[in-house]
C-alpha cells in the first residue's frame, strides 16, 4: 500500500471526513507507540543535568603503546539529590581478558579475532590512585564488568555542591580490535580515560564497553594536553590552541591541494614525498624529540584524538545562514586510499550544510573526519570529529558513510541520547537524515545507479534510494524474526542491529514527515533541536515535543 498516497487522499463526503479523522488518530498513535515505550512524562522546566569538566595531560610512549598521564575531573551536582557516590567507566579494561562484556559479545556475534588474540595485542587501564578534594578516596571494584567502578565520596555531595576528583593513569592501548587501539605507530585513541557514568531523572547510567551499543555520557569542558614524538599528524576534538602546530597543518593542507590539483600528471599521490619510498609508520622510529599539543572544547561529552605519521591533510570551511565565522573543515588520510579520500573534504562540507539547514546550525568551530583503523562498523563518531575505515566499494558509499558519521554530530552529540537504552533515537533519525542527503545530493539516482543493468533487468526506476530501509526491515519481518524498535542495544541481534535499528527506524521517520509534510516536520525538528541542544532528551520528550 502506498502510505504516502492513503495519508494525502481527500473526500469531501461526511462519513470519509470523520474515518480520516478517526485514521489520522490512529495513525499518529501507532508512529508514536512505534517509536517509544510509555514513560511517565517530565516537565522540561524542571529539567537538569549534572556537568562534567576536564582537565587531562597526557603523554604517548609509540614504542611501548602506552599512554600515561593525571586527569582532573570538576564534577557539578545539578541534581535535586545528594549523591554518596559516582560510578566511573574505564573502558580500557573491556580490552583486558576474555571475560569482559565486550568479548563475550564479540564470540556471541561470532567474531572471534580478540578470542584468539596474543596478550602483547590485549589493552587496559591501571596506575589509577583516585583522590577527592586532595583526599585519597575508597573506590569499589564492579563485581560483574572490570570496566565499571564505583568511587566512594569522602562526604556527601549537596545539590548545587562541586567537588574535584584527580587520578593518575596508564592505557596499555590495545591492538584495534573495536574502536580504542592501534595498528603499528597509527593510533585511534577513543574510550580512553576514566569517566564518570551519566546520573540522570532515571539514575545512575553505568554500562560496560560494547561494540554492538553505544554511550553516554555528562556534557562538560575539556582541556587536553598530549605529549608525543613531533612526527606524529594529530587531528582531535576541540580546536588546538598551538600556532605552530596550526601553522604546520595549513602548509600540508596547502601541499595536498595542489598536489591532488596536479594529481592528472603524476602517477604518484604524495605530500611532498615518493609513496614508493614513504616510510611505513609501522615502521619508522621516532627522532625521540616531543611535542605538546593542547586542545580545548566546550558543550562536548567526549573526546577522541588520532595520530600517525602519514596523514595527508586537507581544509576547507562551510558559512552558515546567520553566521559570520565559518565553520572549519579537515580531513586526514594517508595515501593508501588517496583517490578516495580527496573528495571527502567537500562530503564533510556539504553534510554540515544539509544537516544544519535542516535540523539547525552547527554549533562548534571545527568539523574533522579521519581514516582510521576501525573494526566496529564503516565509521564512528566522536564530537567534532569522526573515524572512517579506509576504504569502501565506491564514492557513493564513501560519501553515504561521511555524511552518516558527520550527521551524528547532531544526534549523538549535540542532542545527546542515551544510546545503549535508546539505539533508535541516534541511529534510526540520523539515518532517515542519511538518505534525506543522499537524495538531495543526487536526485537522479533510485535505489541503486541507474546504469547497473539489474535497474532494467528488474524494473528498479521506480524505487528510491530510501527503499532499503524497507527492504533491510521487512527482509527480517517476513522471516518473523523482527524485533521493536525500543530495545536496548545489548538486546538486538547482530542482523537486526542494522534492520530496526538504523533501518526499521528511519522508515518511521519517514512515516512521520509524510503525514506532518516535510515543511511541518522540519519546523518541529527544529525546534526540538532548540529546545535540546546539549542537554539530554529521552523518548518521552520527542514523542510529547511531536504531540
Amino acid at each position: 500500500m502506498n502510505n504516502r498516497g492513503l495519508i494525502k487522499r481527500k473526500s469531501c463526503s461526511i462519513h470519509s471526513i470523520v474515518m480520516k479523522k478517526v485514521f489520522h488518530t490512529l495513525f499518529i498513535t501507532f508512529i508514536v507507540n512505534w517509536l517509544v515505550l510509555p514513560i511517565q512524562a517530565q516537565v522540561t522546566d524542571s529539567y537538569w543535568q549534572q556537568e562534567v569538566n576536564y582537565t587531562i595531560d597526557i603523554t604517548l610512549d609509540d614504542a611501548a603503546h602506552l599512554i600515561t598521564g593525571n586527569v582532573s575531573i570538576e564534577y557539578i551536582n545539578h541534581s535535586p539529590d545528594t549523591l554518596q557516590f559516582i560510578w566511573f567507566h574505564l573502558w580500557p579494561n573491556a580490552y583486558k581478558n576474555t571475560a569482559t562484556a565486550y568479548a563475550i559479545q564479540e564470540l556471541e556475534n561470532k567474531n572471534t579475532e580478540f578470542q584468539f588474540s596474543k596478550e602483547d595485542d590485549k589493552g587496559f587501564i591501571d596506575q589509577l590512585h583516585f583522590r577527592i578534594d586532595g583526599e585519597q578516596a575508597i573506590v569499589q571494584a564492579d563485581t560483574a564488568y572490570i570496566d565499571i567502578t564505583k568511587l566512594l565520596l569522602n562526604k556527601p555531595l549537596l545539590p548545587g555542591q562541586s567537588t574535584m576528583i584527580t587520578t593518575p593513569f596508564r592505557v596499555k592501548i590495545p591492538k584495534t580490535f573495536s574502536r580504542l587501539g592501534h595498528i603499528g605507530q597509527s593510533y585511534q585513541i577513543t574510550q580512553w580515560y576514566p569517566k564518570p557514568a551519566v546520573y540522570d531523572r532515571y539514575g545512575w547510567h553505568p554500562m560496560p564497553y560494547l561494540t554492538l551499543g553505544e554511550f553516554y555520557s555528562e556534557f562538560g569542558t575539556f582541556d587536553v594536553s598530549i605529549t608525543l614524538p613531533k612526527e606524529y599528524v594529530v587531528a582531535a576534538t576541540g580546536t588546538l590552541d598551538n600556532s605552530f602546530e596550526l601553522q604546520w597543518l595549513d602548509s600540508m593542507a596547502q601541499a595536498s591541494r595542489i598536489k591532488f590539483l596536479n594529481e592528472a600528471n603524476s602517477e604518484t599521490i604524495t605530500t611532498g614525498r615518493n609513496k614508493k619510498s614513504m616510510p611505513d609508520s609501522t615502521k619508522t622510529q621516532s627522532s625521540g624529540n616531543n611535542k605538546t599539543l593542547r586542545y580545548k572544547a566546550d558543550n562536548v561529552h567526549d573526546f577522541a584524538w588520532f595520530a600517525d605519521k602519514n596523514f595527508n591533510v586537507m581544509k576547507s570551511s562551510v558559512t552558515l545562514p546567520g553566521k559570520e565565522i565559518p565553520v572549519i573543515t579537515w580531513t586526514y588520510f594517508t595515501d593508501k586510499h588517496a583517490a578516495q579520500w580527496k573528495n571527502v573534504i567537500r562530503y564533510v562540507d556539504s553534510s554540515v550544510m544539509y544537516y544544519s539547514q535542516w535540523v539547525g546550525n552547527y554549533p562548534y568551530p571545527y568539523a574533522t573526519a579521519v581514516e582510521g583503523a576501525l573494526e566496529a562498523g564503516d565509521g564512528m563518531e566522536y564530537p567534532m570529529i569522526t573515524v572512517l575505515s579506509g576504504g569502501f566499494g565506491g564514492t557513493k558509499s564513501l560519501e553515504t558513510v561521511v555524511a552518516h558519521e558527520v550527521g551524528h554530530n547532531w544526534f549523538y552529540g549535540i542532542l545527546a541520547f542515551n544510546e545503549r537504552m535508546h539505539p533508535w533515537m541516534d541511529e534510526g533519525i540520523n539515518s532517515y537524515y542519511e538518505n534525506r542527503y543522499i537524495e538531495k545530493r543526487y536526485p537522479n539516482e533510485g535505489l541503486i545507479p541507474l546504469d547497473n543493468p539489474l535497474v532494467k533487468a528488474f524494473d528498479l526506476t521506480s524505487y528510491s534510494r530510501n527503499y532499503q530501509n524497507y527492504l533491510g526491515y521487512i527482509f527480517q519481518a517476513y522471516r518473523h524474526l523482527d524485533q521493536p524498535m525500543e530495545l536496548e542495544a545489548f538486546k538486538f541481534t547482530s542482523l537486526n542491529y542494522f534492520a530496526i535499528v538504523y533501518a526499521k527506524s528511519a522508515l518511521a521517520f519517514n512515516y512521520l514527515e509524510a503525514y506532518l509534510g516535510t515543511s511541518i516536520f522540519d519546523e518541529v525538528m527544529q525546534q526540538f533541536y532548540i529546545t535540546w541542544e546539549f542537554r539530554h532528551p529521552y523518548p518521552i520528550d520527542l514523542k510529547n515535543h511531536f504531540e
